[in-house]
């Protein structure tokens, strides 16, 4: 991952094995965006979930049923929500290897790499489709009543 991107996998005891992957965004001074800010005004904002500060204390204390009802959509169903101008990979038209699979989604590739004219929102972009393949839900936390 990145820095300024925190992963983390959380367990509540008595749920047998149910594991949450998680990639939380650190903020910046008062910005939850953090380093995924570019990333603010485009199609990919929508599908990363923002949740309140002390739903992610408590998980961290290994309370997550409240994280649970928040999360909402999985992470590998996120990708299959972008836009194919936005999501599908920028190499898709010259790639000898393309397959059906070159967007977000539960069998993207490591080498996709998402469409953008600017470079650093193509990066992060693809930061966010390859957490999502890894079963990551890629969080913003609203509110200080947590810490790293």
């Amino acid at each position: 991952m990145i820095e300024g991107i925190k992963l983390m996998t959380l367990q509540e005891e008595g749920q047998g094995q149910r594991e949450l992957n998680l990639a939380v965004v650190l903020p910046k001074g008062d910005d939850i965006w953090g380093v995924l800010a570019p990333l603010r005004d485009t199609p990919w904002a929508q599908e990363i979930h923002t949740i309140p500060g002390d739903v992610l204390s408590h998980a961290l204390y290994g309370y997550c049923t409240p994280l649970i009802r928040v999360l909402g959509t999985p992470p590998g169903a996120r990708g299959s929500r972008i836009p194919d101008e936005v999501g599908a990979c920028s190499q898709i038209q010259t790639c000898v290897m393309r397959k059906p699979y070159c967007r977000p989604g539960p069998k993207l590739p490591d080498c996709y790499d998402a469409p953008s004219d600017d470079l650093q929102v193509s990066y992060l972009a693809s930061v966010v489709a390859l957490a999502w393949r890894d079963g990551r839900y890629v969080l913003l936390v609203e509110g200080a009543e947590h810490s790293f």
